[in-house]
């Protein structure tokens, strides 16, 4: 799955849940960005991440990333 900066996608992560990203920087094995809708699951709640917050994903366990207009 190729992700690009600059682009907002709508991330459906196993782990993180389900939220829309924009995507500033994309490594080998990682993207990162700006969270612009919903919010990621996490075990513990001071772990949740929201609008506006940063969050990191790593490429290889997305379920899905759909590019948004």
């Amino acid at each position: 799955m190729k992700l690009e900066n600059g682009k907002t996608y709508l991330i459906n992560h196993p782990r993180k849940g389900v939220f829309v990203m924009c995507v500033d920087m994309v490594g080998d094995n990682w993207a990162c960005g700006v969270i612009v809708a919903g919010r990621t699951n996490a075990r513990l709640d001071h772990n949740e991440k929201f609008v506006g917050d940063r969050v990191d994903v790593r490429i290889d366990l997305l379920n899905s990333a759909v590019e948004q207009p």
